[in-house]
């Protein structure tokens, strides 16, 4: 039985057990998981929960996408609930539940706590960012930065941490100074779409250099699914992977977004590079009316040529220069 079903059933069956005076009516679920997780029924509003005793830090807290994660105080200690307060997202506020009992029971007792609050805190970020899942616009670009990604841990395995874009990074690589774009185009792609306006900004680094990936779609060619199993392949532990996988949720994969994984499939074309100098036509956020706070712009690949560069010596530079650092 799945994580899953097993939730739902505890659901189902709290569903039918009557509300006392306490505010939740629970059982737990994890028996055979190295933490004591609960699956709770709130007795005001009969909302799905699922709980567990920790205390958790105040700024971790949230309410999105029609969930809430709070702390209630016990008498044997705080407990952390995460409930469902939009009844029309409970499939995905189920499906969340599941992937982090499951994350937690993977794990070693030494370190299942700390998994189910990595796990839950990719989750937050997801919610924060997104409705639904990746669009195929935005599956094509996740693929242009995970060829990238591929390269780099080829290099050397331990290169996870400078893939910066599921963290919010400013630029999609970053280690030592070095700082890597990724754009990624699909099919005839004679044109970058710059989607932010300090995208290419070189303020505080000592190189920047912009990637443009092109694909074209292939019968029989790699899909994300067969990316993914390639990177998980050269990760060197579990560690490695389970942070890999927190980083794909953050960036926006669902676990269960099949859609994604397997469409379109597609071969890699070309890798081109250019580097980031001073007279790179780029807008310049100092240079632009205080008015302006944001923009999106297109560059005419052609008119670019000038700046390119060795995409191989550029991946070479970047691994080179985490090593030594």
């Amino acid at each position: 039985m799945t994580w899953l079903e097993v939730l739902n059933d505890a659901w189902d069956e709290l569903g039918r057990t009557a509300p006392l005076a306490r505010h939740y009516r629970t059982k737990l679920i994890s028996a055979e998981a190295p933490l004591d997780i609960l699956a709770g029924m709130r007795a005001s509003d009969s909302a799905p929960c699922l709980m567990l005793q920790t205390p958790l830090a105040a700024e971790a807290l949230f309410e999105l996408g029609g969930m809430r994660l709070n702390t209630v105080p016990d008498e044997s200690g705080q407990f952390l609930v995460l409930s469902l307060e939009d009844s029309s997202r409970r499939d995905l506020f189920s499906t969340i539940c599941a992937d982090v009992v499951s994350a937690a029971a993977q794990a070693g007792t030494a370190d299942a706590l700390a998994q189910f609050l990595a796990r839950l805190d990719a989750w937050r970020q997801f919610l924060r960012d997104r409705r639904d899942g990746l669009s195929r616009a935005e599956t094509i670009g996740l693929m242009g930065e995970l060829l990238v990604l591929e390269r780099l841990l080829e290099a050397d395995p331990y290169s996870l941490a400078t893939w910066q874009s599921p963290n919010d990074g400013l630029h999609d690589y970053q280690s030592n100074g070095h700082a890597l774009e990724v754009k990624t185009g699909l099919g005839p792609s004679s044109s970058i779409t710059i989607s932010a306006l300090d995208q290419l900004d070189a303020t505080g680094l000592r190189r920047l250099d912009l990637l443009h990936i092109r694909l074209v779609e292939v019968p029989g060619a790699r899909c994300l699914r067969d990316v993914l199993t390639a990177i998980s392949n050269i990760l060197p532990d579990d560690a490695s992977r389970r942070a890999f996988e927190n980083a794909l949720l953050r960036r926006g994969l669902m676990p269960d977004d099949d859609v994604a994984r397997l469409t379109p499939k597609v071969q890699q074309r070309s890798i081109d590079a250019y580097s980031i100098i001073e007279t790179f036509p780029r807008l310049n956020r100092a240079a632009l009316p205080i008015a302006i706070t944001e923009a999106t712009y297109t560059l005419e690949v052609r008119a670019i040529a000038a700046f390119a560069i060795d995409a191989t010596a550029i991946l070479d530079a970047f691994v080179q220069g985490g090593a030594n650092g």
